[in-house]
């Protein structure tokens, strides 16, 4: 009887310690997971630099805070966001330009939970201005994006996003709170924004000139207001024609005949 009351209590106990969920972002990818090993980010600057300050690369999937209950930015204070104030996730805080970031190509963003639960997921992205070499405030971030309770697809959390308008190196800045464990789940994501790709203007159509108009005699019977000259023929303007000069020269030498023979009949006349 008292094994099966001990039994009973322990697994009363058991089932009141709460099984933590664990997860953070992929892709784009978070810091502490380009930090974890296998990751050929793992190698650059700041993740050597994170590792050295004792950061657990292989628990990228647990930078985690219980009892938050939304209270975010009174628990987690300004130049720890990444980490979350936890001391060794400490290096994931360290200013620096050399964070390797990835150049978003769609809005297609993946959270792959190790230990899935419910919860609902916040983004926050970095306002213009930020450089990655300064140390992160909650004041540097705008919410953008609030997903309550989203459906697990083959072991990750998907979300199609839309971004304020941004270009060039941002921080895009997630918090996955639980609402069947206690816990608050926090990662910074280098990102970089390409700008829009400008829409091109159409050409502008080409206008052809019209072609010169071909004006055609008129027919209409309009009289027109300045009256036309019509021009008469003058006698005196026409030389005469080789007829006319033939038939004055044939009456001149008629007459003269007439003349002459008129002489000879006279002169015959007061001789006989």
């Amino acid at each position: 009887m008292f094994r099966l009351v001990g039994v009973l209590t322990l697994l009363m106990m058991l089932s009141a310690v709460p099984a933590h969920a664990h997860g953070a972002p992929t892709d784009p990818a978070s810091r502490a997971f380009l930090c974890s090993p296998g990751q050929s980010s793992a190698s650059s600057s700041p993740c050597r630099k994170a590792i050295q300050a004792a950061l657990p690369s292989k628990e990228w999937d647990n930078i985690r805070l219980p009892n938050v209950a939304g209270q975010d930015a009174a628990r987690v204070p300004d130049g720890k966001l990444c980490s979350a104030g936890i001391g060794k996730y400490a290096g994931l805080d360290l200013p620096s330009a050399e964070w390797p970031a990835t150049k978003l190509k769609d809005t297609a963003f993946t959270y792959r939970a190790t230990i899935p639960h419910q919860g609902s997921f916040r983004f926050y992205v970095t306002r213009d201005g930020f450089s990655p070499a300064r140390a992160l405030r909650w004041a540097d971030l705008d919410q953008f994006l609030n997903v309550p309770t989203p459906p697990l697809v083959n072991g990750s959390y998907e979300f199609k996003v839309q971004l304020p308008p941004r270009t060039g190196r941002h921080l895009i800045y997630t918090v996955w709170q639980n609402t069947d464990t206690p816990d608050t789940y926090y990662s910074c994501t280098d990102v970089e924004i390409a700008a829009p790709v400008a829409a091109q203007a159409a050409p502008a159509p080409q206008v052809k000139p019209d072609p010169p108009t071909q004006y055609a005699p008129s027919t209409s019977a309009t009289p027109s207001s300045t009256p036309r000259l019509v021009p008469v023929a003058s006698s005196a303007e026409q030389p005469p024609s080789n007829a006319t000069r033939f038939g004055l020269s044939a009456v001149v030498a008629a007459l003269g005949g007439l003349a002459v023979l008129g002489g000879i009949m006279l002169w015959r006349k007061r001789i006989l």
